[in-house]
């Protein structure tokens, strides 16, 4: 069985407080250099595309509240504090009044609607993490009111997730695709660091912004090199001969032997990121039958899963949301069980069956578990013809029933520690491949909808929990997925890089601008 790629990616109050200033007292010096297995496909807010667009913007731009390195409760970042309505449908935003982009111009209220406006016109994705977001208007120069169609409470969380661009910078390119043409390869942003190089295909390099609004607090890297980097070995061979800093995409083996080594350490953050195998409930064949998903559920082994392929860095999935957070339902879906399993197989006469499985073999975690339930159904009389392919094809694949899979296999990277990011995302039918979203089993329960609307919804973090718990029971009846794993983040890095803490609160990221090397 192949070894996996550990990729990493849980819940948050309301909070309303104002920002102290930073002090300006640091020591902002040296390179950081980061290898990564995947080109960032542009720069583009709107547009972040994979991991590495993700762990880019954090460093180079602001949004209004942000998740400190660390912390899963957020804080202000360009708003000093917020009001909510008693309605829960208008939020009241304060900004400061001292932020700079990166051209010197000042960032007011203006830029904030601009840019949510502009993510409408755009048909963002990143949209779908605001729920039923409306409109925004400015209220003056520093005051942003926006309105919601209905409650929601992950709104603020959401928000960190929307960076703010420069209306002066951008507007001008708005007849290039809403923006996106010039965004892609520029940034109009107010964050800690600049982008001075981007070669997409194999470096973009950041300097330290001398001028940063928000000074610097302790020690700092003024340069951060971003290294594209795709075979795991290579990245390895750079890590031990002082290439590179940080290699997040090592092998679990090559992980397990630096934790032995010197001059190396290995950092293991939480597990917040669930992959799962995605059934075609809407399909005309079997797959479209819940008892042959009841059977399809017992046919995979997650214990020897997190013990062999992910070598135990990760929790042990027992339904489709991490143990630790908030609503989670202990067991709501079936254990392994095989011979359960070929039980339903032989009174169905559903032996001789053959099925098609989707995954992307460039992941060795996604590889090993597809290994794994093709040896478990062949077992029981079941064939699984597996086809590997790239993300972009694999998407594509989804919006169409006549092109799906019968399973497919996909991370849910949520956007936010709140259990919406997840449950919504992956459950919700509105969020069907079909629509363009990450529901890949196309399934749909109204009842399902019903609890995550009403959960989305309230502001009582009790009564979206017992929501919650209660549609992962429903979900869980259906079988609509096995949740195949909760890999931790495991990263491996030398140990002259200071500061490191894995961010549980952003995509797949680590707040690089907190960091400094010896």
């Amino acid at each position: 069985m192949k070894i996996c790629k550990i990729l990493a990616s849980a819940f948050t109050a309301f909070s309303v407080s104002v920002v102290v200033p930073f002090t300006a007292i640091a020591d902002v010096s040296g390179t950081l250099i980061i290898a990564e297995n995947e080109t960032p496909e542009n720069l583009d807010p709107a547009n972040a595309t994979n991991s590495t667009v993700n762990q880019l913007l954090v460093g180079v731009y602001d949004a209004l509240v942000q998740f400190k390195a660390g912390e899963t409760s957020v804080s202000p970042q360009l708003a000093t504090n917020w009001q909510v309505s008693e309605n829960g449908l208008q939020y009241t935003f304060n900004l400061r009044n001292d932020v700079k982009f990166h051209d010197g111009s000042s960032l007011t209220a203006h830029d904030v609607v601009f840019t949510l406006n502009r993510l409408q016109a755009a048909s963002a994705a990143v949209l779908n993490d605001m729920g039923p977001y409306k409109s925004a208007k400015a209220m003056g120069d520093y005051t942003v009111e926006m309105t919601l169609d209905a409650p929601f409470g992950p709104f603020i969380s959401a928000l960190s997730r929307i960076y703010i661009v420069s209306k002066q910078q951008v507007e001008p390119h708005m007849s290039d695709d809403n923006g996106r043409g010039w965004l892609a390869v520029n940034a109009a942003a107010s964050g800690p660091y600049k982008v001075s190089t981007y070669k997409p295909t194999e470096v973009v390099t950041l300097n330290a912004s001398e001028d940063y609004w928000g000074g610097w607090d302790g020690d700092h890297v003024a340069e951060v090199v971003f290294r594209y980097i795709s075979e795991p070995s290579t990245q390895l061979a750079l890590l031990k001969s002082g290439e590179v800093h940080i290699a997040p995409d090592i092998t679990v083996q090559d992980k397990l032997s630096l934790m032995q080594a010197d001059g190396f350490r290995v950092d293991i953050g939480a597990a917040a990121t669930p992959l799962y195998f995605q059934f075609n409930t809407s399909s005309d064949g079997l797959v479209g039958n819940s008892s042959f998903r009841k059977m399809l559920a017992q046919t995979f082994d997650r214990k020897l899963h997190l013990d062999y392929v992910l070598q135990g860095f990760g929790a042990m999935p027992d339904g489709p949301l991490p143990p630790d957070w908030m609503g989670h339902s202990v067991g709501t879906e079936l254990p392994f069980n095989l011979a359960a399993a070929k039980e339903l197989v032989d009174q169905n006469g559903w032996a001789g069956t053959t099925l098609k499985v989707r995954y992307l073999p460039a992941i060795e975690e996604e590889q090993a578990a597809v290994e794994q339930l093709q040896s478990n159904l062949s077992q029981i009389g079941i064939k699984l013809e597996a086809e590997g392919m790239t993300w972009p094809a694999q998407a594509s694949t989804v919006q169409d029933l006549a092109t799906t899979s019968d399973i497919n296999m996909i991370y849910n990277f949520p956007s936010f520690p709140d259990p919406h990011a997840i449950l919504n995302t992956s459950f919700n039918t509105k969020n069907t491949g079909f629509n363009g979203g990450y529901n890949w089993a196309q399934y749909s329960n109204s009842e399902v909808d019903v609890l995550l609307n009403e959960a989305a919804s309230s502001a009582d973090q009790n009564e979206r929990a017992m929501l919650y718990a209660k549609a992962q029971k429903m979900i869980g009846a259906d079988y609509p997925v096995i949740t195949v794993s909760l890999p931790g983040s495991v990263v491996a890095m030398s140990d002259a890089v200071k500061g490191y803490t894995y961010s549980v609160a952003h995509h797949q990221t680590f707040n690089y601008m907190d960091i400094a090397v010896d």
